[in-house]
C-alpha cells in the first residue's frame, strides 16, 4: 500500500496499514534555520529527513500574468519593503521572511484599477498550464503520493492581497456591484484554469486556499459567503465532484465553525488545518457533522512547542478520530522558530508509530 492508496482509503473511512503523516502547512524558513542547529542536516528538508508523506502537486499558475516585478523599495537592519508578485507593497521581517509584517499599498483602489488588473488574470495566458498535459497526466497517474491541486490564492486571499484587508471587507457593503464583478471574473478564471487539468488528470484532493477566519471567528458573515462566494465557487466544486475528486477541502486557519454548515451545503467535504487555538476541535466537529466532513490537522502548535507530554495528550485526544478514519492528524499551523526540532520530530515519529 503506497501513500496515495493510504490517503484515499483513510478519507473513505477504510482500513490502512499506517497513517500518511504529512505537513498540511509549510515550514517557516526561520524554523528550518533553527533546526539546522538542532539535528536537521544542512540542505535537508524536514519532511524528507523525517520520512514524511507528501502530496504530488499539480503545477498550475494562479497569480498575475505577467507577474509584477518584485522590486525592493526600502530595507533596514530588520525589515524589507518590496513589491510582491501580486503588485502589493509589503513589508516583511528578515527574521521571518515568509510572514508579511504589513501590507503598505495595494494595486486595486478604484474600478479603473480593477479593469486594468483583471487583464493579468486570463486563464489562456501562456504558462498557466504545463506544456504537455498528457505527459503530466501519465506521470501523476503513476505517483505513489496523493495528487493535490491547490488553488492559491483563491477568492479571499486574492482580495486581501490585491485590495488590502480593510478595503476588501468594506467593499462588500460600499461597492457590492464591483465585488460581484470581481468574484464573477475570478469564478470563471478558476473554472477555466482547472477544467483542462481535471479532464486528463486523476486528482485526489483539491484545496481552495482562502484563510477566511481569524482566531476570533470568520472574517466574513455567512450571508456574505452565500451572496458572493457560492454563485462563483459552486460551478468549480461541481466540476471537481463530476471528475471524481475525492476530497474538496476549504483550507482556512482560524475559527471557521460558523461557516461550516454553508460550506458543506455547497459541496465542500473537508476542511483543514483546524487551528486549535481558534477553538476548532476535530472531535466535536465529527460528533456534529459525522462523515459529511473530512478533517485534517488540529494538533495544537502550542503543544508541540511545549514538549512530549503535551504532544502525547494531543494524540490521545484525537485517537478516536484516528481510529475511525476520515481524519488526517497534522500540525495545525506553520512550524515556527519557537518550536524545538526534537519536539517536532517526536510528534512525527509518534504519528508514524500508530498502526492499523
Amino acid at each position: 500500500m503506497n501513500d496515495r492508496e493510504r490517503f484515499r482509503r483513510l478519507m473513505a473511512f477504510e482500513p490502512i496499514d499506517r497513517l500518511p503523516v504529512m505537513a498540511l502547512e509549510p515550514f517557516e524558513q526561520s524554523a528550518i534555520e533553527r533546526w539546522r542547529t538542532e539535528g536537521l542536516p544542512d540542505g535537508a528538508h524536514p519532511g524528507e529527513f523525517l520520512d514524511m508523506s507528501t502530496f504530488a502537486g499539480v503545477p498550475l499558475s494562479l497569480g498575475p500574468v505577467p507577474a509584477f516585478e518584485q522590486t525592493v523599495l526600502a530595507e533596514d537592519a530588520g525589515s524589507v519593503t518590496q513589491i510582491s508578485s501580486m503588485g502589493a507593497t509589503v513589508k516583511s521581517m528578515k527574521e521571518q521572511p515568509s510572514l508579511f509584517y504589513g501590507h503598505v499599498d495595494h494595486p486595486i483602489k478604484t474600478r479603473r484599477d480593477w479593469d486594468e488588473y483583471k487583464l493579468r488574470f486570463d486563464a489562456t495566458s501562456p504558462g498557466r498550464h504545463p506544456a504537455d498535459l498528457t505527459a503530466l497526466a501519465q506521470r501523476l497517474e503513476q505517483s505513489p503520493n496523493p495528487v493535490h491541486l491547490s488553488l492559491f490564492p483563491c477568492f479571499f486571499r486574492f482580495g486581501f492581497y490585491s485590495m488590502g484587508m480593510e478595503r476588501f471587507l468594506t467593499a462588500f457593503y460600499e461597492e457590492p456591484e464591483l465585488m460581484h464583478e470581481i468574484f464573477a471574473h475570478l469564478g470563471r478564471f478558476y473554472l477555466d484554469l482547472v477544467k483542462p487539468i481535471l479532464d486528463v488528470v486523476r486528482v485526489d484532493c483539491v484545496t481552495l486556499n482562502e484563510d477566511l477566519a481569524g482566531k476570533n471567528g470568520p472574517l466574513i458573515s455567512p450571508s456574505l459567503y452565500q451572496e458572493f462566494w457560492c454563485p462563483n465557487q459552486d460551478p468549480l466544486i461541481t466540476l471537481c465532484k463530476e471528475r471524481g475528486v475525492q476530497v474538496v477541502c476549504m483550507w482556512s486557519a482560524g475559527g471557521l465553525d460558523p461557516l461550516l454548515s454553508g460550506l458543506i451545503e455547497h459541496g465542500f467535504n473537508c476542511t483543514w488545518p483546524l487551528e486549535a487555538m481558534a477553538g476548532m476541535d476535530a472531535v466535536d466537529l465529527r460528533q456534529r457533522y459525522g462523515r459529511d466532513l473530512l478533517l485534517g490537522g488540529n494538533i495544537a502548535k502550542e503543544a508541540v512547542i511545549t514538549g512530549p507530554d503535551a504532544i502525547d495528550a494531543e494524540i490521545e485526544r484525537l485517537r478516536p478520530l484516528i481510529r475511525e478514519g476520515g481524519f488526517l492528524p497534522a500540525l495545525d499551523d506553520m512550524a515556527s522558530p519557537d518550536m524545538p526540532f526534537t519536539h517536532y520530530r517526536y510528534l512525527i515519529e509518534s504519528l508514524q508509530k500508530i498502526g492499523e
